[in-house]
């Protein structure tokens, strides 16, 4: 027996994905954290021999399994947007794998997808699970090794199953089925879904010469069960093998796909069953035209009720699913739909009655509202065609010998009759898809028998997760992360799953912010003492005042500058100003534009806050994740206090969308050049055309002056201005591109240390211009434009190398040229060859409906089909969309 002498702080049981984030967030914690006196022990104890990354995304599922939801739809910004930039630059050697262990279906994927691939166009694929796998499993060791080196943590990773846990007063005694024991002053425990229901004898795998009955396709791994598989129809000798798959989950999908994914022998004489109570497979297929004529009237009518329940809310629900199957509209076309009605709906519902539908309804609704991608519904529609599928309504009871030969037949619940029927086909091989077991099954984990048993873990009443507290606690300094985290509400949301990425994102943060402050909070801490400051900027005091603190808090940055904000003040808005104090000392500081709403149905007032053009969001220099989400929650509180429905914003490269608790949108991707001391040396960085470019410049003999500070007048603006505006025009750039000379006059004489203007000449003629924002280290190619009559002399690259000659000698740091109108254009690509080995820094804006049932009811008046866009309008349309025929 083993026993590790040292008390662990925090030990991790399971290492999953949720552990990974929950690990990632706690280990930013500590880095951000003045507090830590000594160094953090923590323990992570896996039963399997892959650490971090859990059985969906690790080996057992194999390189060629894919996503059930595309990649926009499995993460989160930023954690999307860090995946592909990771993707981009590794997946030479994953699609080689990826290539190498799957069959026929695998490279149908690849060639279907050649063209995005190879354009890094990665949202709406869906990819194989386990390039995610290498990705968190690499982000974590990454993590881990940072703050070691730092001296800040140590981390211990134990192999074993955990059987028991003993609690005293201080600590938790943990015990592994090797005899190794473990102490720890607190424990998450983070195992993952509950093991299969096995259907049939309780093994893992039952071989007999006309049957291979598999309960567990995941044991040892996917890769050997199919071999087995493999093996065992060969060694049919041609005869006809027929395959029933009990359940229609993803994981049904899954092994049907790859069944037909075929490395070396096209399995003709084999055919496919599904077995499942609702008789249907996981939707692919929108039909955008029925989509159309879909509206959940039961769910909309539950709006009008005063007083709502969960049970009412499930109820609704279901009658509209009734209603989309009678016109045979299946989930993929109605899920967004339905989930937005009853999503609303659900913030109506007492504390008490989201623990009802966390623990009841939740689940029973996403039963019927699956939904999966193409190339896995594809195998099944091919089969069907070849008449080698079916698909009964049933519940499976049991597999019975029928003759002499070793064949068996099915038995199951006919869920139409109530009656038991036996199929009128042998079954050889069985693979069992039915899911998890609840937790009031006798043979469930000794870890968790025992927790349940000594009173540590009380299932709640969903069955498949344990009660927790505010804390995520099910005892004191038991934490519990992950899948068993269902049947809770958690910030008053209410969980009844934890399987979607997203979400395992949030909790994560959650826990790991809770289990910091436990740790490293001082004995005599003080909370902070927070407050919302809002201004109005409509009058000279205010204007002063607001001028000044920028000024000395913030180094005046001009993109919060008030001769910039005050252009984009119109009509019927109003510019104001969020500060932030904490503590007394203003904090973070964010401008933001009222706009007021018309409408014509309603007498109230309503309004939506926007940020001006530019980089922008919460401005600060020191604030603490607690701090923004301090900031955001009483910045949320105020808009619900004064009628605003939604909120736009445009956020700064610097990662000030941090705690941001609206949607995050990757917007476009940002040139960010990082400038070397020695300007030979950024030479050689450019790329050749850029250089070849320059050269042609030269040979035009263009001459450069740079206006800065004080040489900057209004002549030397006016030429700007001139040269600006014309490409403008010459593009038919939008208006928002547009600005008054009198802007520039404003914002530039008012604050002319942050500007400097750059021009090329050809002789006495200005020929190209760039308006330059500077900003300590960093400068910013604000605006700028050409004269298309000298386009042959290659004045911009010219300009820019020489703007960048200008930078080093002055010891800018960073110069950001923003981004295209979209990404990869050639306005990109043009300032991408500047830094053509940097990387790129991603622009995101935020949306934010604060009050649904208003913004549904806008939108419906402004929008005839309003119903059909769902969740994915915060993506991929006009926001707010009721303003989308006023753009």
């Amino acid at each position: 027996m083993e026993t590790h002498k040292k008390i662990s702080d925090i030990t991790f049981i399971g290492s999953g994905i949720s552990t990974s984030f929950s690990i990632i967030n706690f280990l930013d914690q500590i880095n951000n954290e003045v507090h830590v006196d000594s160094k953090i022990s923590i323990s992570i104890i896996e039963k399997y021999s892959e650490f971090n990354i859990g059985i969906p995304y690790g080996t057992r599922s194999g390189f060629s399994t894919l996503l059930i939801t595309s990649l926009r739809n499995f993460l989160i910004e930023p954690e999307l947007g860090l995946f592909i930039k990771w993707l981009n630059k590794n997946k030479t050697w994953l699609l080689n794998e990826f290539e190498k262990e799957g069959g026929a279906l695998s490279k149908k994927w690849l060639l279907d997808n050649e063209e995005k691939i190879s354009n890094n166009n990665w949202e709406d694929l869906f990819i194989p699970r386990r390039f995610f796998g290498c990705y968190i499993n690499l982000r974590v060791n990454n993590k881990i090794k940072e703050l070691t080196e730092k001296g800040l943590v140590n981390v211990n990773f134990v192999t074993g199953e955990v059987i028991d846990l003993d609690k005293n007063k201080s600590n938790y005694k943990i015990f592994l089925e090797n005899g190794t024991e473990i102490s720890a002053k607190k424990v998450v425990l983070s195992v993952g879904s509950l093991p299969i229901n096995y259907l049939w004898r309780n093994k893992d795998l039952i071989e007999e010469k006309n049957l291979l009955f598999v309960n567990n396709p995941y044991k040892p791994e996917l890769k050997v069960i199919l071999e087995k598989v493999e093996n065992f129809i060969n060694n049919r000798d041609g005869e006809v093998t027929n395959v029933l798959i009990v359940g229609a989950n993803a994981s049904a999908l899954e092994l049907i796909y790859k069944l037909n994914d075929y490395t070396k022998n096209k399995h003709n004489e084999t055919n496919f069953t599904f077995l499942s109570t609702h008789g249907t497979v996981p939707d692919a297929v929108i039909d955008f035209e029925k989509q159309k004529e879909f509206v959940p009237n039961h769910l909309n009518e539950l709006k009008k009720e005063k007083k709502i329940t969960a049970k009412a809310i499930a109820e609704a629900t279901f009658k509209d699913l009734d209603s989309a199957d009678q016109i045979n509209l299946g989930a993929a076309s109605t899920v967004e739909i339905i989930s937005k009605y009853f999503g609303v709906l659900l913030e109506t519902l007492s504390s008490k009655e989201l623990k009802k539908f966390a623990c009841k309804y939740g689940n029973q609704i996403g039963r019927r509202q699956r939904c999966a991608g193409l190339h896995y519904s594809n195998v099944i529609t091919g089969l069907e065609k070849e008449n080698r599928f079916e698909h009964i309504r049933g519940r499976f009871n049991d597999l019975v010998e029928s003759d002499a030969n070793g064949n068996y037949s099915l038995k199951y619940l006919d869920t139409s009759t109530k009656k038991e029927k036996t199929h009128d086909k042998h079954f050889h091989l069985v693979v069992n898809c039915v899911g998890s077991k609840n937790l009031d099954k006798d043979d469930i984990p000794a870890i968790h028998q025992n927790l349940i048993r000594k009173g540590y873990c009380i299932p709640n009443e969903s069955k498949i997760g344990f009660h927790v507290n505010d804390s995520l606690e099910a005892s004191k300094d038991l934490y519990i992360m992950g899948p068993m985290l269902a049947g809770n509400v958690i910030e008053k949301k209410p969980i009844w799953h934890v399987e979607h990425c997203g979400r395992i994102i949030g909790l994560s943060k959650i826990l790991s912010k809770i289990i910091a402050d436990d740790l490293f909070k001082p004995k005599n801490y003080k909370p902070k003492d927070y407050k919302l400051v809002v201004n109005n900027l409509d009058n000279d005091l205010d204007i002063i005042k607001y001028k000044k603190l920028l000024k000395e808090n913030w180094n005046n940055n001009i993109y919060y500058a008030y001769d910039h904000l005050k252009y984009f003040e119109k009509n019927k808005s109003t510019l104001k100003y969020f500060l932030f104090e904490v503590n007394g000392f203003p904090k973070i500081l964010m401008p933001i534009i009222l706009r007021i709403v018309k409408s014509k149905e309603t007498n109230s007032e309503y309004f939506d806050a926007i940020t001006p053009y530019g980089y922008n969001g919460p401005l600060y220099n020191d604030a603490t994740e607690l701090d923004l989400k301090e900031f955001w929650k009483a910045v949320d509180n105020w808009y619900k206090k004064n009628n605003v429905i939604t909120e736009f914003i445009r956020f700064s490269l610097n990662k000030n969308y941090l705690g941001y608790t609206g949607l995050l949108i990757n917007s476009l991707s940002n040139v960010k050049g990082i400038l070397y001391n020695d300007f030979e040396k950024q030479w050689d960085a450019f790329s050749s055309k850029v250089r070849n470019n320059y050269r042609k410049a030269i040979s035009f003999k263009l001459g450069l002056k740079i206006f800065n500070n004080t040489d900057i007048n209004e002549d030397v603006i006016k030429i700007f201005f001139d040269i600006y505006t014309e490409t403008m025009v010459r593009h038919n750039a939008k208006k928002i591109y547009f600005f008054s000379l009198e802007y520039f006059k404003n914002l530039i004489l008012n604050n002319v240390d942050e500007f400097a203007i750059a021009m090329a000449y050809q002789g006495d003629i200005p020929v190209s211009a760039e308006l330059i924002i500077k900003n300590g280290t960093t400068f910013f190619a604000f605006l700028g434009g050409t004269d298309s009559n000298y386009y042959n002399q290659r004045p911009n690259d010219f300009l820019r190398v020489e703007i960048i000659k200008w930078a080093i000698k002055n010891n800018f740091k960073q110069y950001i040229l923003g981004g295209g109108l979209k990404n990869n254009d050639g306005l990109y690509k043009s300032k991408k060859a500047l830094f053509p080995k940097d990387e790129d820094v991603t622009f995101y804006t935020g949306r934010k409906i604060i009050d649904y049932k208003a913004y549904d009811k806008l939108c419906e008046n402004h929008m005839d089909d309003y119903a059909n866009i769902h969740e994915e309008e915060l993506k991929n349309y006009f926001f707010p969309l009721y303003r989308f025929n006023n753009r």
